[in-house]
Order: C-alpha cells, then sequence, then structure tokens
C-alpha cells in the first residue's frame, strides 16, 4: 500500500461534511475514506479512475455527495441487499458501505480497470460482505436468475425511465431505485410520466433534494419505490 500522505484539506473537509450530516462512527469512517482517498489518487495516476485531483472537490463530490444517498434509503430492511450500478470509482457504493457496515453490497462495473480497482479497495478495506461483478447491468440482469436487490443506486447513468425498465427484473418487493440528478431532473420525471402515467401502477415515484455538505447545493435524487 501507497505511504503517501493524506492531506489535511481532504480530511479537515470530510471531518466537517460528516458534522453537517450527523452521522455516527465519524473516526471509523475518516480512517478507512482517508486510505481509500489516497488509493484512489494512487491509481488513478494510471488509470484514470477519477479525473478529480482536488482533494477538497474529491471530499465534497465523491465523498459527502456519495452518503447523501442514505438520507434517501428507505428505512428497512436492517441489513438490505443493495447494487451499485455503474460504480466507477466505488462511488456512491463503496462509500456507503463504509458508512453502514451491515449493508450487503454488490458493485456493477462493465470496465476491467475500475472492476479491478474495486475489488483491490474492498480488499484493502477489508470490506466483508461487498461483492464486485465486471459486467453491465444488461447482462447482469439476464444472468441474474432469482436474485433481487432491495435498494439499487446509480449516479447519473441513465435516465429514470430506463432505469426503471432495465432493473424491473431485479427490484425485488417493496425494493427502491435511487438515482442521483442534476437540476434538470423534471424533464426525466415528465418522461416517466409520458411513458408510464401519472400513477403508474406498482411504483410510487417522488424527487427529494438535499443539501451538499461544504458545498451549498442542492443535490436531487429520484426515489422509484415498489409497491
Amino acid at each position: 500500500m501507497s505511504k503517501e500522505p493524506v492531506t489535511g484539506e481532504f480530511l479537515d473537509t470530510l471531518r466537517a461534511g460528516l458534522e453537517e450530516l450527523g452521522l455516527e462512527r465519524k473516526a471509523e469512517i475518516l480512517d478507512a475514506c482517508a486510505v481509500y482517498h489516497r488509493e484512489l489518487k494512487r491509481w488513478s495516476r494510471a488509470y484514470n479512475i477519477t479525473g478529480l485531483k482536488d482533494d477538497r472537490e474529491m471530499a465534497i463530490h465523491l465523498f459527502l455527495d456519495s452518503l447523501l444517498y442514505l438520507k434517501a434509503f428507505p428505512p428497512e430492511p436492517a441489513r438490505p441487499r443493495v447494487l451499485d450500478v455503474g460504480s466507477g470509482g466505488g462511488f456512491p457504493g463503496v462509500v456507503l458501505k463504509i458508512a453502514r457496515p451491515e449493508l450487503d453490497l454488490c458493485l456493477l462495473e462493465p470496465s476491467w480497470k475500475r472492476a479491478g480497482f474495486l475489488r483491490h479497495i474492498c480488499r484493502v478495506l477489508r470490506l466483508s460482505g461487498a461483492t464486485v461483478i465486471e459486467s453491465t447491468l444488461e447482462e447482469h440482469a439476464r444472468a441474474g436468475g432469482d436474485t433481487t436487490y432491495d435498494v439499487i443506486v446509480t449516479r447519473a447513468l441513465f435516465r429514470t425511465y430506463d432505469f426503471i425498465r432495465k432493473t424491473a427484473g431485479i427490484l425485488g418487493r417493496r425494493g427502491v431505485l435511487i438515482l442521483g440528478k442534476g437540476p434538470l431532473y423534471r424533464e426525466e420525471m415528465r418522461e416517466v410520466e409520458k411513458r408510464l402515467g401519472s400513477r403508474p401502477e406498482g411504483l410510487d415515484i417522488e424527487a427529494v433534494s438535499f443539501r451538499l455538505p461544504q458545498a451549498g447545493i442542492e443535490r436531487y435524487f429520484i426515489r422509484v419505490t415498489r409497491v
């Protein structure tokens, strides 16, 4: 493992953000994220896992942004089975696992370089109950058999209607889709309504927003619950 030190700016920003979010286990989260950040920067020099280089920007737009997904999580079950689609460098999935070790996590990533990094960081952080699958969503859904998930998350990779359609066979009973979106999320909400109707049968669709710590901006999430 690299001995390159983690800058104070990264840890200071992350620490202040955790205070804003009111999360427990702050010391453990900071320790794990410090290692994660260091390994992410080291691997990115060779494999471009992330294009972000500024430590403060990484703390906000990768780590704290990932933790915001917890605010959109359903209250049950106690140990949800979670699928992170297009996980890339592990955002939001690995950060969610750090904050909530009880999650049964599957990281879905088609790029062999990024999948390799995900296996590496799960090993380094000793994340039990975390699996990496090198596959597209379409391939995984076809090969999934009876596997279903309680929560499926993604960061701006799919339009909402397409994500609903592609995950239909793997979203469990009362399962929840959580899609991170920008301020144009309303366009996708209108597209869903046009294609599925204003009250689609078996689905509850809503948009929620939360303030991104240390950034002063609103982050939007579309949450689709199977009912």
